[in-house]
């Protein structure tokens, strides 16, 4: 009889640490699951803000990796430089026909953003009496706003000379290469007297070699004697 009750009494239930192993795994697996939910359901904005950390830091991954932006990648620091190029050189070009709308101008001066950058282009009669480099005054407020604007904006300035194609007759220079580096070299100088950093300027004489008008007339050859003032970013 003992026997039969003890078998009966065993036959009743699983042993008790049964109970606590299906606790622990029913909790386990619903960890699992709810793991699992939060990782379809978030990651993508997890990726996002992966991507955006990175990009914030300078760089964009290449790839597919775990962390790649879900976004296309895309150059962003070059966007951001030619934006900040776009918005210097529309404010060195306002800043010039300010310039020269204060102290008239306008027929000897042409002001013009290219690909190359703002260029300055002024008619050698405001600079320079025929055949020679030194400075007239009517220059002085030129020179002086480039300096200016030099001093607040990082861009470097190509100084370059031209002339006509008449050749130079007398007078100190015996060519027009000769001239149109001179009258460069003198507007480096006065630039030089006004506290601009020299390392930021090139100077060029292209004598008759750029002509933006006819020698064939006048008014093309006065439109020829220039200097121009070109402000750039170095790459």
């Amino acid at each position: 009889m003992e026997e039969e009750e003890r078998s009966s009494t065993d036959s009743g239930g699983a042993p008790a640490w049964m109970a606590t192993f299906s606790d622990m795994a029913t909790l386990l697996l619903t960890f699992f699951i709810l793991l699992l939910s939060f990782a379809n359901m978030d990651i993508v904005k997890f990726r996002d803000a992966m991507g955006s950390i990175q990009q914030a830091l300078g760089f964009m991954p290449t790839g597919t990796g775990m962390f790649q932006h879900t976004s296309k990648p895309t150059e962003f620091e070059k966007p951001l430089a030619t934006s900040a190029l776009k918005n210097t050189n529309y404010l060195i070009q306002q800043e010039l026909q300010e310039m020269v709308k204060e102290h008239g101008l306008e027929r000897d001066v042409e002001i013009e953003n290219t690909p190359r950058g703002v260029v300055l282009r002024v008619r050698g009669r405001i600079f320079f009496s025929s055949g020679t480099a030194e400075l007239k005054p009517q220059a002085y407020p030129i020179l002086e706003k480039i300096a200016q604007i030099m001093k607040r904006f990082p861009s470097r300035v190509s100084i370059e000379g031209h002339t006509d194609n008449l050749p130079v007759s007398g007078g100190r220079y015996t060519s027009n290469w000769e001239l149109s580096a001179a009258r460069a070299y003198s507007a480096l100088r006065f630039l030089m007297k006004k506290g601009v950093d020299v390392k930021r300027i090139n100077i060029a004489g292209f004598a008759d070699t750029h002509p933006i008008a006819s020698n064939n007339t006048e008014e093309g050859r006065a439109k020829n004697r220039r200097v121009e003032f070109v402000f750039y970013e170095e790459k």
